[in-house]
């Protein structure tokens, strides 16, 4: 990790694995503390502004160039999230985004409005939070009003600016963002179809990274291993069988495919197989 600049009286705890441009900076104008999760990334010129309000920054988040964060009453990010260069995250009002949420460059999350003087009458002045669930895709260029919540899986279309809240699952677009019927970018998928998925991805992996090898001679189990270190990444089909190898395997990371949970030991295989898959393959989050 690179020495990224801090400035005020505040705390500022890293996890492991992460990196962060030293060009990053965290700002405390109030007492606060950072907390950023392991496997995260940080680009160049990102900037945190604690005002009052912790920052919570889960696991294998990233944040691209530029990308604004302001505390004022708490700002939470989940596992596996993306935010493109130029973002803005305003936790004024307090803001809590969900696991692997998307957010393409140049959008903007809004949970405060301040315009004109109270004085002379001006109304445009409030806090109000703002929840964005699991999974949701702000495509880019996107404003997110105060007081929305964003259901889990909706997708909001480039340049869509969202005034009120919406349900899951939705595709919505346009200014003020409406939807768009007849649109849908998920189906169902069976445990053993993402089974087969996941099977020929692993093998891609191997064939991609140097070395690494994949025994796949017991039915049901993939075991992924480099040969610079003894660590090994296990992935089985379901809860049963992964909480019962967690149990008895305490120094193999073990992935289940039915939950998308992993027992987190934090080590170079484990990385460099998570984030193979974590793009747009598959997105494994420690378990709880």
């Amino acid at each position: 990790m690179t020495q990224f600049q801090t400035a005020g009286t505040g705390v500022v705890d890293v996890g492991r694995r992460t990196q962060i441009h030293s060009s990053a900076e965290v700002v405390f104008a109030k007492p606060g503390t950072v907390t950023i999760g392991d496997y995260c990334q940080l680009g160049p010129g990102v900037r945190i502004v604690c005002s009052g309000g912790d920052v919570l920054i889960g696991d294998w988040t990233t944040l691209h160039d530029r990308c604004l964060v302001l505390s004022g009453r708490s700002v939470t990010i989940g596992e596996h999230c993306w935010f493109g260069q130029h973002c803005v995250i305003d936790g004024t009002g307090g803001i809590a985004i969900g696991n692997g949420v998307r957010v393409g460059m140049y959008s903007q999350l809004w949970t405060h409005v301040a315009a004109g003087e109270q004085m002379e009458g001006c109304t445009l002045i409030g806090e109000r939070p703002v929840l964005i669930e699991d999974d949701v895709w702000l495509v880019g260029s996107c404003i997110v009003a105060s007081g929305v919540t964003l259901g889990r899986r909706l997708v909001a279309l480039i340049s869509s600016n969202i005034t009120k809240s919406w349900p899951g699952s939705m595709v919505i677009a346009g200014s003020p963002a409406a939807p768009k019927s007849g649109l849908s970018f998920y189906r169902d998928v069976t445990l053993d179809e993402k089974w087969c998925m996941l099977t020929q991805w692993l093998h891609d992996a191997v064939a991609e990274i140097g070395g690494a090898s994949l025994d796949d001679t017991t039915p049901g189990l993939l075991i992924f291993s480099l040969p610079s270190c003894a660590d090994r990444v296990a992935f089985v089909r379901d809860r049963e069988t992964a909480y019962a190898m967690r149990e008895s395997m305490s120094d193999v990371t073990v992935c289940c495919v039915e939950d998308k949970t992993y027992n987190k030991r934090v080590n170079e295989s484990e990385q460099r197989i998570l984030k193979f898959l974590a793009g747009n393959k598959a997105r494994f989050r420690a378990a709880p």
